[in-house]
């Protein structure tokens, strides 16, 4: 089957640093918000235009982790609802983000609906290190804790920022007796914006047979068009030994010159559905949009002998949900006569891999 990297608008609005899970029949999707937690519940991951939203924890003023909230993820790991998020204190500002977790309703419950609490800091990782974009992931059976940070003893670096992996000893507490790998530094020129170096918002990625698993993560500015996102491969062996991993020289997405936008593809989550990998990344209309209009796109992800693939760079947009799943408005009649009705084919798509998709996303 030929690739199609078509995409289509999943959110009516800015929702910059995207993360989505499905859980109990729900696709929830959580974004940085600035200053809460907000959770999208839907049960469509290619439409969140008219999903519920519920604001699960709004800090209280002066505290130090009241300012600053950035790309808060949520993660059903132990039989809990967890919530990690990037916080810093407003009266020492962007220096002092750090990760903290929320912990909430047991993961059996509504997630939108259940009590929050502020757990604190996640305990273990270096607590002087500027640290963002925490993400949990599963090797081997084990939890492990994936970061972006600045360099390991420094404390004002704003202009490099590098992935970081720890084993979990709980979902709150990372194993403090080896210190943090690092997994990546943005080696590329590619990777840069003029003197900043980034690599951040790491997520799980693996195909569906579980033959390739790794990380993928974005890099250059957040604020430009060239944002992006690459790979990292797992190769087996100990995920705290670099030699574990293997760095991809090639982005798997990116908006080139010439492209007709969404621009500054990052941030993205992977999620499996049927027999379809869904990338949910944020991208903006305009190559000039900066932090802002970071709308939430769906775009597929394939698997080749050569690793994960979407095409080198964002697709075609669609302007329906019926095109995107049709793979493009040219087949979309031709996909209807074939294939049957939107309706049915959205039904297939979301839910003939029900039985699956939990043990699949519990690595997430």
């Amino acid at each position: 089957m030929t690739y199609n990297n078509s995409v289509v608008t999943a959110t009516p609005c800015a929702t910059p640093d995207p993360f989505v899970t499905y859980h109990n029949g729900k696709f929830y999707l959580t974004f940085t918000a600035g200053d809460r937690v907000e959770i999208w519940c839907s049960d469509n991951i290619l439409n969140f235009h008219n999903a519920e939203k519920h604001v699960i924890w709004r800090p209280a003023p002066g505290k130090e982790w009241s300012a600053g909230i950035w790309a808060p993820e949520i993660h059903a790991i132990e039989g809990r609802w967890y919530v990690y998020v990037a916080c810093e204190d407003p009266k020492q500002g962007n220096k002092s983000h750090r990760m903290y977790v929320l912990g909430g309703p047991p993961a059996n419950e509504d997630p939108c609906r259940g009590h929050w609490e502020n757990l604190g800091r996640v305990r273990g990782v270096p607590q002087d290190q500027w640290a963002i974009d925490g993400t949990v992931i599963v090797l081997n059976g084990q939890n492990y804790f994936v970061y972006s940070g600045w360099p390991l003893g420094e404390h004002n670096s704003d202009k490099t920022q590098e992935l970081f992996i720890v084993r979990l000893r709980t979902p709150t507490e990372a194993d403090d007796s080896r210190p943090p790998t690092r997994l990546s530094h943005p080696d590329f020129p590619w990777e840069r914006s003029g003197p900043s170096g980034i690599n951040e918002g790491p997520q799980y990625l693996a195909s569906l047979d579980g033959s390739w698993k790794g990380v993928a993560y974005s890099c250059a500015g957040s604020w430009t068009k060239d944002y992006k996102i690459n790979t990292i491969q797992y190769l087996g062996g100990d995920p705290l030994e670099l030699s574990s991993w293997r760095k991809s020289n090639k982005p798997l997405i990116e908006s080139p010159d010439g492209c007709g936008g969404p621009f500054g593809p990052g941030h993205g989550t992977f999620i499996p559905v049927a027999n379809e990998i869904v990338a949910f990344y944020h991208g903006t209309d305009n190559p000039t949009d900066g932090w802002g209009n970071r709308k939430g796109r769906c775009q597929r992800l394939q698997f080749t002998h050569h690793g994960p693939d979407m095409g080198g760079c964002v697709g075609k947009r669609c302007e329906r949900i019926e095109d995107f799943m049709a793979g493009g408005t040219q087949q979309h009649q031709q996909h209807q006569q074939q294939h049957g009705s939107l309706e049915g084919k959205l039904e297939n798509f979301l839910n003939k891999a029900k039985d699956k998709i939990e043990d699949k996303l519990r690595e997430l």
